[in-house]
């Protein structure tokens, strides 16, 4: 399970190298409506999802409308307020540069983990990713009967391919699968939390590997299920797919609005900060239905 060297010994891109300009038609031809649904979640200062070692967002402002009434005069004909926000960059909605994960000392393509330093990641930082624009495919795991699935429910490759097939499609090159598990929505509710969170089973790797997906998105912390079920190694589909396949991960996704549509198929539109250096960046991923 490998895209080591398809692309090149130098590679850094990974499945973004799939999304050429028939994929970016099929995610085109698969507008209805035109009409765009955000897939972010909220970004709240001093509310975080809890993930070990990433602390809650931050917002401060600059300059506000209390300067100006304590006697901060207009100049120039205005007055204008700034804002300043911190965060981690995993802790909202996100995605994985192929520099996020690695083992035995290498992440995607064989790039040394010695590359990502206190000063950024050489390799691989996200900043290679650019734009995806692809076809997005919504795998809608959670039973007509629940709002979410219980933490930790891992969701097999049998019942992946089920969701996939039962919404009338199927994954081809490029896509991007989205899969919604609910946790999303059971945490702005109070009734979840980061030790463990429903999702993908490392036992749906080899099925997305072939398929061939550019991105593989959820509404839960990691895509994958946690904790795995396997503990010589607690994130194997990161290990395999974006370290093996150079596949992005895209976590922290509000899936509710776009699988309140029921519209499986849809343009897919997600593009990183131009942080040079960073492993993963905030997005604001669009579903163009």
């Amino acid at each position: 399970m490998s895209n080591w060297g398809r692309w090149g010994a130098s590679d850094e891109r990974g499945t973004a190298n799939l999304v050429d300009t028939d994929v970016v038609a099929r995610g085109l031809g698969a507008v209805r409506h035109s009409r765009a649904v955000s897939l972010a979640a909220p970004i709240v200062a001093n509310r975080g999802a809890g993930v070990v070692g990433r602390p809650a967002p931050q917002h401060f402002m600059l300059r506000d409308g209390g300067d100006y009434a304590a006697g901060l005069p207009e100049r120039a004909g205005f007055g204008f307020a700034d804002d300043y926000i911190a965060l981690p960059t995993h802790a909202v909605t996100h995605l994985d540069a192929l520099s996020h994960v690695w083992q035995a000392g290498q992440m995607y393509n064989g790039h040394p983990a010695s590359a990502v330093t206190s000063r950024g990641a050489a390799r691989c930082g996200i900043e290679k990713a650019g734009p995806i624009v692809s076809r997005g495919v919504l795998a809608d795991l959670v039973p007509p009967d629940k709002q979410w699935l219980a933490p930790g429910e891992r969701i097999s490759a049998v019942q992946l391919r089920e969701a996939i097939s039962g919404a009338g499609t199927e994954l081809a090159p490029g896509d991007a699968l989205l899969v919604r598990t609910g946790w999303l929505q059971a945490w702005l509710a109070g009734d979840a939390d980061a030790s463990a969170w429903p999702g993908l089973d490392a036992d749906c790797a080899d099925f997305l590997a072939d398929s061939e997906i550019a991105v593989a998105g959820a509404d839960n912390p990691g895509v994958e299920a946690f904790p795995s079920g396997d503990p010589a190694c607690q994130v194997p589909l990161h290990v395999e797919l974006l370290r093996g396949h150079g596949v992005y991960f895209c976590e922290l996704m509000d899936l509710s609005q776009l699988a309140a549509a029921g519209q499986p198929t849809f343009l897919f539109v997600v593009a990183p900060l131009n942080l040079a250096g960073a492993v993963g960046s905030p997005v604001a991923p669009v579903a163009v239905m």
